[in-house]
């Protein structure tokens, strides 16, 4: 499956002050376009980093999968990839436990270390 980033059209255009400039907003808007993150929203979506383990031959299979896919797939950098195959996986997760709805954002840590039984 591939994913293709997605535009949105900007609303307005700004002036020089904060103020919209609603006569320029109304010839140009159309024609500006706006990348949108792999989620899908913009604006100004807080950002945060996550740490994981992974064998090093994985990271290294990535890597490579990076380097060798990046302009094709239009990754604009090595985030952006993981990101998308994390929300590859959130997506078909969703799919298989939760009818295909979102399942519902939370700020709660997680339990740490593995679950019983594994």
């Amino acid at each position: 499956m591939r994913y293709f980033a997605r535009c949105a059209v900007v609303d307005a255009v700004q002036s020089d002050g904060d103020e919209t400039d609603d006569s320029a907003a109304d010839v140009t808007s159309e024609f500006r376009l706006q990348p949108t993150t792999v989620a899908g929203v913009t604006g100004l979506s807080r950002r945060t980093t996550i740490t994981f383990y992974l064998t090093e031959g994985l990271r290294n299979r990535a890597r490579t999968a990076y380097r060798a896919t990046s302009f094709e797939e239009k990754d604009s950098s090595w985030s952006e990839m993981l990101n998308k195959a994390l929300v590859a996986e959130i997506e078909r997760r969703e799919v298989a436990y939760n009818e295909g709805a979102e399942f519902a954002g939370s700020d709660e840590p997680l339990t740490p270390g593995r679950p019983i039984g594994f």
